[in-house]
């Protein structure tokens, strides 16, 4: 086990009073390409030609903002995409809805296991996700994990993730007192640095495409290999566990 020398979380891991957690390579991994066929059906829709999301950063991104970026990557004028965008994700929706029983969505490993500890503990536990609402909540369903949560924080109305971890703040602050303490749970430095400009402390996982080293780069004030590693460490707020 290997301890980084800077930052700490400010208790134990498991003692917020609330959880803000990532979907896509925090809680779950999708083995298929259901949603990337998605957002290539959207973007053809919305231009008329075949674009991919080939040169676009999808992990940490927003679905909005996936969406986006491979437009603006491929030249196409905002005031040409932009006023088809809702009706692109509301597509998306329905592309996944249509072919949900494709999504071979498992849980990553230790997550059933925190989560059932943090909820003997009395933790709040809400999700904060890139994902559409419509897209989320199917990939939890796929893996018996959508109704673990109080709260949901999408992206429908978001681009940015910074606003979807504020959303998702926002709810846990109308059930929690405005001084309880939250905690996000990520898997890219995306999610660290989005929830530290809410002001909220960040446990990072490498169970997603990143390594230890990319995420504690980011300064979290946890990085673990995995969720299981927590259950397992006696270390309870060390910056990185390993």
């Amino acid at each position: 086990m290997t301890e980084a020398v800077c930052g700490t979380l400010s208790r134990a891991w498991d003692a917020y009073d609330a959880y803000l957690l990532d979907i896509d390579g925090t809680l779950l991994c999708c083995s298929d390409a259901t949603h990337y066929f998605a957002f290539c059906a959207a973007l053809e829709s919305m231009t008329g030609r075949h674009l991919t999301l080939e040169g676009v950063t999808t992990h940490g991104n927003t679905d909005r903002g996936i969406l986006r970026d491979a437009l603006q990557l491929a030249g196409v004028p905002e005031e040409l995409w932009r006023p088809q965008l809702t009706a692109a994700c509301e597509g998306m929706c329905s592309f996944i809805e249509e072919r949900q029983n494709s999504i071979c969505a498992q849980t990553l490993l230790g997550v059933s296991e925190v989560l059932r500890h943090l909820r003997q503990r009395k933790a709040l536990l809400g999700v904060a996700t890139g994902n559409l609402e419509r897209i989320g909540r199917i990939k939890l369903a796929r893996c018996g994990l959508l109704d673990q949560f109080d709260f949901y924080g999408f992206s429908d109305a978001f681009e940015c993730r910074a606003n979807v971890f504020r959303h998702a703040l926002e709810q846990a602050r109308r059930i929690l007192p405005n001084e309880a303490a939250v905690c996000v749970v990520g898997d890219t430095p995306a999610d660290i640095r989005a929830a530290h400009e809410n002001g909220v402390e960040v446990i990072a996982v490498a169970t997603g495409v990143h390594s230890l080293a990319a995420l504690s780069a980011e300064q979290p004030e946890l990085c673990t290999e995995s969720l299981q590693r927590l259950l397992a460490s006696p270390v309870r707020d060390a910056r990185r566990i390993d």
